[in-house]
Formats: C-alpha cells, sequence, structure tokens
C-alpha cells in the first residue's frame, strides 16, 4: 500500500471519506463530489497512479494504493487514512470491474476475481472500518451494486453474481450495525464511463430505457453523497438507471 498527495488546505477538522476504485468513473466523481463539499478525501485505487493522483490533486486529499480484495492490503491501508487524514466518517465501496464472457468461457480465476474484488472489497473495507466508527459513535457506509443485480444480464453471470451479492451484504450489514451504523447501497444503470460497452451508449439501448440515455457519473455520486448523508435511511438500495430496472 502506497500513498501520495496531500490535504494541506482542507480543513483540518473535516470529516473524512474513503472512496475505493476512485481513479475514474464513478469512484472518482464520488471523490470529486465529497471533495467540494469539503471532505478529506481518500482516494484508493489498484494500479493506475497517475489518474489516482490526479484526483487526489483535485479533491486535495491523498491516493492510497490497495487491492481491496487482499484483506491486510485493506486494513493497512484505512490504518495509514486514520493516521493521516483522520477519523473515517463515510466509506464509499465502489471498488469493481467488468468483463462480459459465456458461463462456459467464465473460468475459476474469472469468478474468483469478481467475488473477490467486488464483494469481498465491500466486505474487507466494512469489516475494517466497522469498529472504528462504532467505537466514535456513528459513521455511514454505501456501497455500489448494479441495477444488473435487479434484472440480470447476458455474459455476465459473474459480475451479477457479485453485484447481487454485495446487496444481500448490504442489507445484513444494515441490520447488525444499527442504529450506530448506517449501511446503504446504490444500483447504477448505463453510465458514461470506461467500463460501459459501446453497443449501451446508442439509440438501440438509450431508447428502451424511459429516460431514453445513459447516465452521467457526477449523477450517481450526487445519490451516493445524498445517501451517505440520509439520516433515517438504512438497508436502501437506491436505483439510479433512467428507469432500466423499475420495481
Amino acid at each position: 500500500m502506497t500513498t501520495s498527495g496531500s490535504g494541506a488546505s482542507v480543513e483540518a477538522d473535516a470529516p473524512v471519506v474513503l472512496v475505493t476504485g476512485a481513479s475514474s468513473g464513478i469512484g472518482r466523481a464520488t471523490a470529486i463530489r465529497f471533495g467540494r463539499a469539503g471532505y478529506r478525501v481518500a482516494v484508493n485505487y489498484a494500479r493506475d497512479t497517475s489518474a489516482a493522483d490526479e484526483v487526489a490533486a483535485l479533491v486535495e486529499g491523498r491516493a492510497y494504493r490497495a487491492d481491496v480484495a487482499d484483506r491486510y492490503a485493506v486494513a493497512t491501508m484505512v490504518s495509514a487514512v486514520e493516521a493521516e487524514l483522520g477519523p473515517i466518517a463515510v466509506a464509499v465501496c465502489n471498488a469493481g470491474f467488468y468483463e462480459e464472457r459465456r458461463l462456459e468461457d467464465v473460468d475459476d480465476s474469472l469468478w474468483d476475481r469478481s467475488l473477490r474484488v467486488m464483494l469481498g472489497g465491500c466486505f474487507h473495507v466494512s469489516r475494517t472500518v466497522v469498529p472504528r466508527m462504532r467505537s466514535r459513535g456513528g459513521g455511514s457506509i454505501v456501497t455500489i451494486a448494479s441495477e444488473l443485480a435487479l434484472i440480470g444480464g447476458v455474459e455476465i453471470a459473474h459480475y451479477v453474481a457479485a453485484k447481487a451479492a454485495i446487496l444481500g451484504l448490504t442489507r445484513s450489514l444494515a441490520r447488525e450495525l444499527a442504529p450506530t451504523i448506517r449501511v446503504n447501497a446504490v444500483a447504477p444503470g448505463a453510465v458514461d464511463t470506461p467500463l460501459l460497452p459501446d453497443r449501451d451508449r446508442g439509440p438501440g439501448y438509450t431508447d428502451t430505457l424511459p429516460l431514453r440515455r445513459i447516465g452521467r457519473a457526477d449523477e450517481v455520486a450526487d445519490v451516493v453523497f445524498d445517501l451517505a448523508h440520509s439520516a433515517w435511511t438504512t438497508g436502501a438500495v437506491w436505483q439510479i438507471d433512467g428507469g432500466a430496472a423499475i420495481q
């Protein structure tokens, strides 16, 4: 685990947010949203140091390289964040990846990596920050799932399984950790990020949506921020998907 960046001009007593997978896409937008609100931002990333450093500079935060699939790396990262930035008030579990593959082509490596990064990442971060939040009397955790966890998808069984499991984890933790810590999930639909396949950017897909367009990462970030601060909400799944999964 390595760190970089500086939170020098952010208020010293400002609340701290940890955002995993924050070097691009929804994670990047979420880090920026919390930074705009005056948070001290811990920007977690796995590989792209330059992109993470750029985000950290934008929010006057710090970048922390750690594989969220590794519980020891997560524990080390959380300790570093709290030592350098302060107590974590909000944890956003966003790290993930998207790779399409037919069921018969999903090998053990992809299956294991899907569960370890997406579900395991949420679990490791939650298990590490919860005792600290509890000792301070409160905190908020937001997990990032997917609309596909609600409706399924083709040639992404590994991805959907991990994202659906995140919903189960979120709901269980919400019951177990209440009333001290609130735990909620956001389920985005097709969002304009590097992970979105080109076919989902055109009218062939957008014409099937009630709102007729894909989403923006900043729109999801606004929902993450609002849900993190919704004082009478826990165990919720907030869909932001242009109406793709109306239930």
